[in-house]
């Protein structure tokens, strides 16, 4: 039977091509834009930092371990191995620079959103509404932040894209099955498909770049079991379990312990002497707290930068409605439904249960997602609500989205000037004090500062560590003691816990604290300590 006698014109050359004219629109339009807003200096987020010295131990043949105030390479479990061990590739063949590492995170999130646009056009049946979305996907400000500086976020959500993509060539594969043309010999049970190990190995992948991870491990079983392919779902808690292995005997064998439950507990992991949650009440308000700020008010900060963050009744009520609109559009998305709604539910719990005050941080590897699933909801309710014929058979109509990015050019602007400024005062003599350590003072010195990651990035041969976080000056003093330290800087970096808990133990103390240097503008100090009258002054053998 021909194009003509099934009722379908031909497509045109041009309808063929247009597919990939669109692609390399979005590539193009992604690399402008990703040059034009990354930052090419070290972010002022200290984990940043972190990430870059666990890749430089791997790289250096110590495994995934950090360097003690005895100077002993002992294992680290602050972060999961998974980007710390890729970075440290990259190191092994030569490549270990900071720009270098951030244009391969702009690399993962383009990836990410070229693989969103081509599941979207396939589920969807709507290229153009495919189109818009990565479009709009490419000018979202947080995930251009964070593809901008070395933090595993983008790692992380391409991981997550690939085991959706599995996923959904899995589905393909599989959908023999629904044929009745085709005889039941001719499908392959799902151990044949590669796809159903490729979810797994990408699924595993993520959960060892981000703990979090585990919200698209419980999306590729719920994604089974919808399908009430039970074998297979049984088969993925093996394969899930088997990857995960290594990291769970080795973390077992070394003695460490999950920080996340303790995070959970916390009232507020800055602020220690508030305590754990110690009632079912405190933890609703937590939980509600934090899922106003990455989701209700979250997502629309991320649909919409332009918009005013703001809160409210009415606020709030807008940011109900984007949720629904965000599971209507997961609702539309056929067979790969049950698949993203687990995800995103999943998330959703998480986000709640993880201390707040972060804001939209943690969304930002669900970015590509949200702004999927939110434009394909508003589609298809744009369908049920305008029944006209000429609307339904028209696909170029969802271009209209592309309208929104006019509005969402300004917030690009301002991301643009921000990177092309150097740093603030504070940090500039922050990291003068660092480079001045490392030439100046006796290298393995122990120094006690706000921000030792950012420290030791500039000050590499010093041994740093952060204050204890207590209102008890004693308690202050004998920690510096005990973690033997050398020398104690004093910052303006606009931390609440420096003059929380670290001045006034200085200020209470002045004649254990000299001045070695002293910055100003704002004012900057590197205080010796001096560890043998702390000793006697408040009673330490």
């Amino acid at each position: 039977m021909n194009n003509k006698q099934n009722g379908n014109r031909p497509k045109s050359t041009f309808q063929r091509y247009l597919p990939y004219i669109f692609l390399g629109i979005i590539v193009i339009c992604f690399i402008s834009v990703f040059s034009y807003t990354v930052n090419h200096k070290l972010d002022l987020n200290g984990d940043n930092a972190t990430y870059i010295q666990l890749a430089r131990n791997m790289a250096e043949g110590h495994g995934y371990t950090t360097l003690n105030l005895e100077g002993e390479y002992v294992p680290a479990s602050h972060f999961p191995p998974g980007y710390s061990a890729l970075l440290s590739f990259f190191m092994r063949i030569g490549i270990d620079s900071l720009m270098a590492f951030k244009i391969l995170n702009g690399i993962f999130l383009g990836l990410g959103i070229i693989i969103l646009y081509f599941i979207t056009w396939k589920v969807t049946k709507q290229l153009y509404l495919a189109f818009s979305i990565a479009i709009l996907s490419v000018l979202a400000p947080s995930t251009l932040h964070f593809a901008g500086m070395v933090m595993s976020e983008m790692s992380y959500m391409l991981a997550t894209v690939l085991a959706i993509l599995s996923l959904f060539l899995y589905d393909r594969q599989m959908a023999k099955k629904r044929d009745p043309e085709l005889k039941s010999s001719q499908v392959s049970p799902f151990y044949k498909s590669p796809y159903f190990y490729t979810a797994i190995l990408f699924g595993a992948a993520a959960y060892y770049i981000r703990s979090i991870g585990s919200s698209i491990l419980f999306a590729i079983l719920v994604f089974f079991l919808f399908r009430k392919e039970w074998k297979a779902a049984i088969a993925s808690v093996a394969g899930i379990a088997v990857c995960l292995l290594p990291w769970i005997i080795r973390n077992s064998v070394h003695h460490i312990k999950g920080r996340y439950l303790g995070t959970v507990m916390t009232v507020n992991p800055w602020r220690p002497e508030e305590g754990q949650i110690s009632s079912i009440g405190e933890m609703v308000d937590k939980m509600l707290t934090n899922i106003n700020d990455t989701v209700i008010q979250g997502f629309r900060t991320i649909l919409f930068p332009f918009s005013k963050p703001e809160n409210g009744f009415g606020y709030i009520i807008l940011g109900i409605i984007i949720l629904g609109i965000v599971i209507w559009g997961i609702w539309n998305m056929g067979k790969m439904r049950w698949a993203f709604l687990a995800f995103l539910l999943a998330n959703i719990g998480v986000f709640a249960l993880w201390h707040g005050g972060n804001g939209t941080r943690y969304v930002t590897p669900l970015v590509p997602f949200v702004f999927m699933f939110f434009y394909t909801g508003v589609f298809f309710l744009t369908k049920c609500v305008c029944r006209k014929k000429a609307m339904k058979e028209n696909r170029i109509w969802p271009s209209i989205l592309l309208f929104l990015v006019v509005p969402m050019i300004e917030p690009i602007e301002q991301m643009h000037e921000s990177v092309r400024r150097p740093y603030p005062m504070a940090y500039t003599n922050y990291f003068a004090i660092a480079q001045a350590v490392e030439k100046d003072m006796p290298e393995h010195s122990i120094v006690c500062c706000r921000k030792p990651e950012l420290f030791s990035y500039y000050s590499p041969h010093s041994r740093t560590t952060n204050y204890l976080y207590s209102l008890e000056t004693d308690s202050v003093i004998a920690n510096l003691v005990r973690k033997n330290v050398d020398f104690v800087v004093l910052d303006q970096l606009g931390y609440s816990s420096t003059a929380r808990y670290l001045y006034p133990a200085i200020r209470k103390n002045p004649e254990l604290f000299q001045t070695v240097y002293h910055l100003t503008g704002p004012d900057t100090y590197l205080f010796r300590f001096n560890k043998e009258e702390a000793k006697q002054k408040i009673g330490i053998r």
